[in-house]
């Protein structure tokens, strides 16, 4: 769907290196981090439109092109796994995302206060609850007008009905930062010798897959749409080679269990935190060969 994702499928082609152990997932408590929920008290606080300013548009392919997660429809939250998100592609005028269920596709016209959704297409699974997919579909349908509002240094999308009506609500995706490849720099404060320690993230298809210096690793991504820069890799598995030191695979997992953020340091440089925020892993973008 993405050019990203094909990137990343001949990047994890490179990993061909011999790279023990099966972790057990285990839930995390966010404890320090809880209050980057929407507003301290989820969507149907009291205060949850307390602090939100209203952002006006100067430049609509920068502010409202790229992806976002859906957390409400109407009244009711949006379940985060699957998650449902809509990516505006202004370049081609295209939308694309998932409803919850089904991958959809679509077209689009906007300015700076319209926008018209058209042509939507989905594919045909079918899932358990399919309410969330029916009220997506519906609320796209539906849309005539957009608004964008920030809270916290995060930016939110409101569709909007022919009478100004909330439609939808959608927090725009902001741990894409995280895909790619990339060399692990650093583990809990220790400087990673072993240059072969790398990880491919891929936000998209919610897979991490990478080497350990020793051992294979995969695994998959757990995205909170509730709160702000939430990630966690889950079912994290790795082949069951012994190498003579164990020491660095067995650190990489356990920091990689505990992460429940990250933190972009600039494009080439960033860092998966625990819930207190404490620095788990750092991680520098891996710079492919271009001439093989």
């Amino acid at each position: 769907m993405k050019v990203l994702n094909l990137t990343i499928l001949s990047i994890i082609a490179i990993f061909t290196l011999s790279c023990s152990t099966q972790k057990n997932n285990s839930s995390t408590a966010k404890k320090d981090y809880s209050r980057t929920s929407l507003d301290g008290k989820g969507d149907s606080g009291k205060n949850s439109d307390q602090g939100t300013t209203i952002v006006g548009i100067n430049d609509i392919a920068l502010q409202l092109g790229g992806e976002w997660n859906i957390i409400s429809v109407g009244n009711k939250k949006v379940n985060p796994e699957p998650r449902a998100y809509l990516h505006f592609d202004f370049k081609n005028n295209r939308l694309y995302g998932n409803n919850g269920c089904n991958y959809i596709n679509g077209t689009f016209t906007a300015d700076a206060t319209k926008l018209n959704l058209s042509e939507m297409i989905s594919t045909m699974m079918a899932c358990e609850n399919m309410a969330t997919e029916r009220a997506v579909m519906k609320a796209l349908g539906e849309t005539e007008s957009f608004k964008l509002t920030e809270k916290n240094k995060v930016h939110y999308l409101q569709l909007l009905n022919a009478k100004g009506h909330t439609l939808m609500k959608l927090r725009r995706q902001n741990v894409s930062f995280v895909d790619g490849a990339w060399t692990v720099k650093e583990i809990a404060g220790v400087p990673t010798e072993d240059k072969e320690v790398r990880l491919v993230i891929d936000t998209d298809q919610l897979k991490i897959h990478g080497c350990t210096g020793c051992n294979i690793v995969n695994g998959g991504i757990y995205i909170d749409t509730a709160k702000d820069r939430a990630i966690q890799f889950q079912q994290l598995i790795s082949t069951r080679k012994m190498c003579p030191n164990m020491n660095t695979e067995t650190a990489l997992l356990v920091a990689l269990e505990e992460t429940c953020f990250c933190e972009k340091v600039n494009d080439n440089e960033i860092k998966l935190l625990d819930d207190k925020g404490d620095v788990k892993v750092v991680l520098t973008r891996l710079e492919l060969d271009t001439d093989r």
